[in-house]
């Protein structure tokens, strides 16, 4: 009788045919049709198009503060280490405006020396001729300044300025990426001031500063709107280190 059992345990019992409903149901559970597949992949396109550029700008971004943030807070403790050897900044010896020869000077003497410099400025004409591309175009202009590289590739250029006497600035132009495009004011190249005299406005004498500091935002957001870009650095820091939607980027 037990062998009689186990013997019909193994006969599998019938089957019913399946209905046209579990037909329908077994015919849309294996698979997409390829116009569900088309469509799915168009939507998924679109909605790319639309995040990735906004996701690549806004990484951008980030990256240019970042770097920014750190070559001015290297430059800012230069700064306090070279008035420490070398008295304040409105007794530095500048030298000629517009030489290259004295912005070289300049740099070896009150910036270099208290930096991680990967390449020191000289008196080459390939490091003090340096040119700078204007915002909207390749249109460069030159001036006779000097140029050093920090060690994560950024550069810093110097030009010696007076005014009639009134005001003598060195000018910084600080190049977050080095010499890789896009090479544009306040994309990657940020303007900075060593004031070693003010005759215009007496409280910037002998500071490093970013120019229009002491403006209104509404007034630096107007120079930095314009083609000259030359207080964008200045927008940035206003905005607490941050690159707002209102930043012609």
């Amino acid at each position: 009788m037990l062998n009689l059992f186990q013997h019909l345990s193994y006969i599998t019992p019938p089957q019913s045919s399946p209905s046209r409903e579990e037909e329908q149901f077994r015919k849309y559970r294996c698979g997409f049709t390829l116009a569900e597949v088309l469509i799915t992949l168009v939507i998924i396109g679109v909605i790319a198009a639309i995040t990735v550029p906004t996701l690549i700008t806004k990484y951008q971004k980030e990256q240019t503060v970042t770097r920014l943030k750190k070559a001015y807070s290297a430059l800012s403790q230069t700064t306090q280490r070279a008035i420490a050897d070398n008295g304040p900044i409105k007794t530095w010896e500048v030298g000629t405006a517009y030489s290259g020869p004295a912005a070289t000077d300049f740099l070896n003497k009150y910036v270099t020396p208290y930096m991680s410099v990967m390449k020191k400025a000289n008196n080459n004409l390939n490091d003090w001729d340096h040119k700078y591309y204007n915002v909207n175009s390749e249109t460069a202009y030159t001036q006779s300044c000097s140029r050093f590289y920090l060690n994560d590739g950024t550069s810093v250029t110097a030009i010696i300025q007076t005014n009639n006497s009134t005001e003598i600035k060195i000018e910084l132009f600080v190049d977050i990426n080095g010499d890789k495009k896009p090479n544009n004011l306040g994309r990657d190249i940020f303007r900075y001031l060593y004031y070693v005299y003010s005759g215009d406005d007496a409280s910037l004498t002998g500071k490093f500063v970013p120019p229009g500091s002491n403006y209104s935002r509404n007034s630096i957001l107007s120079v930095c709107n314009n083609t000259s870009k030359y207080w964008c650095s200045t927008l940035i820091m206003k905005d607490s280190w941050q690159i707002k939607d209102d930043y012609p980027w």
